[in-house]
């Protein structure tokens, strides 16, 4: 090749290099953007697992074998809990009447504290 020739098929190398590089670039760009991006969604269930048949936990394995034995236990707990609202309720009341007398006898106290209380 001639000088001239060589230096011409030089600029074309350049100017196609000019012209590809920036596609090139936007195309290596774009696709690392296009990564596996699994590990942003759960895993889900195999179809084994959500087709099985239900388990009955630990816990419930009274219920499940004696029914009768859950009821009648369900109404041990609510007598006991009606006896310990009972308690609780006469209590409240004695606790009323302690009260109410406490704050009279406060009232008192504050009216006599303002009758010597100096000017």
């Amino acid at each position: 090749m001639l000088p001239r020739q060589q230096t011409r098929a030089r600029m074309k190398d350049i100017d196609l290099a000019k012209t590809l590089l920036p596609v090139l670039l936007g195309a290596a760009l774009i696709l690392a953007g296009c990564g596996d991006r699994s590990g942003d969604y759960p895993a889900l269930l195999p179809s084994e697992q959500i087709l099985a048949e239900p388990a009955i936990p630990g816990h419930a394995e009274i219920a499940a074998s004696s029914p009768d034995q859950v009821v009648s236990d369900l109404q041990n707990a609510g007598a006991a809990l009606a006896v310990s609202s009972a308690e609780v309720t006469a209590a409240q009341s004695a606790d009323a009447q302690a009260l109410t007398a406490r704050a009279e006898a406060l009232r008192r106290r504050a009216a006599e504290l303002a009758r010597t209380a100096p000017e």
